[in-house]
């Protein structure tokens, strides 16, 4: 059972809120607040991961795919799995565009922290294959009439499932909502 943390809009803000016509929500439930977060996560296709290596970190955009809040990521390579090895907790953001002349509370943005796990197609083909399922990979290559990712590239599954998310859309009336995992 998750849990929400609800930040207060400071009062100084209050006045600009009104005159956009924006009210903030309060959210009754945890479970009142996911059906706006998956909306926002199903709009989306890209988060940004951060991933640390001898304090030194790495952001790298990348296509996701979703089952609940489990993030799944297909890769063929990258220093990021260098970091993933040494270090399981990751950190990203999901954002969409912003045009502050246009709308200056438009802006949309998550940003969400846990750990992650790595699943090789040469090291660990069981996981690998289960996660491709997870994320309906195999419908996909078939629409393409592919019957298999190729063989050259030793292709990685990042799967993440956040402990926490911060979501914002003061649009939409949602104002640092914190998601968290119990």
């Amino acid at each position: 059972m998750a849990k929400i943390i609800q930040q207060k809009l400071p009062p100084s803000m209050e006045a600009s809120f009104k005159k956009a016509g924006i009210r903030i929500k309060n959210f009754k439930s945890a479970t009142e607040f996911e059906k706006l977060l998956k909306n926002f996560l199903a709009r989306n296709n890209i988060l940004h991961l951060s991933t640390c290596k001898n304090n030194i970190p790495r952001t790298t955009p990348l296509e996701y795919r979703l089952d609940g809040f489990t993030f799944f990521i297909l890769s063929e390579g990258g220093s990021k799995f260098d970091n993933l090895k040494i270090n399981k907790n990751v950190s990203f953001s999901i954002a969409e565009p912003y045009h502050p002349n246009e709308d200056f509370f438009g802006a949309k943005g998550l940003q969400a922290w846990g750990k992650a796990k790595v699943y090789s197609r040469k090291e660990n083909p069981n996981e690998f294959k289960k996660a491709m399922q997870r994320m309906k990979v195999y419908s996909v290559l078939k629409k393409l009439g592919i019957k298999e990712l190729p063989k050259e590239f030793n292709y990685r599954i990042i799967e993440i499932t956040p402990d926490r998310m911060r979501l914002g859309s003061m649009r939409e009336g949602v104002f640092k909502v914190i998601w968290e995992r119990k």
